[in-house]
């Protein structure tokens, strides 16, 4: 069970801006982000593609 908390502290104001939230999104951004853009192009025909479903010649064995 939840208990709302009907009395919330004042908001108070940070002194610095909080560097570890942003660097680690910069990080994540240049990780995740950079590869994906200079992947190279994929050579699958989008036609020849049928999901994840395997012919029934593969799941008769």
């Amino acid at each position: 069970m939840t208990c709302l908390d009907t009395t919330p502290l004042p908001a108070r104001r940070a002194a610095q801006i909080p560097l570890a939230p942003l660097a680690a999104a910069l990080a994540l951004l240049l990780v995740m982000g950079v590869p994906a853009l200079l992947a190279p192009p994929a050579t699958l025909n989008p036609g020849d593609w049928h999901g994840n479903a395997a012919p029934s010649l593969v799941t008769r064995r």
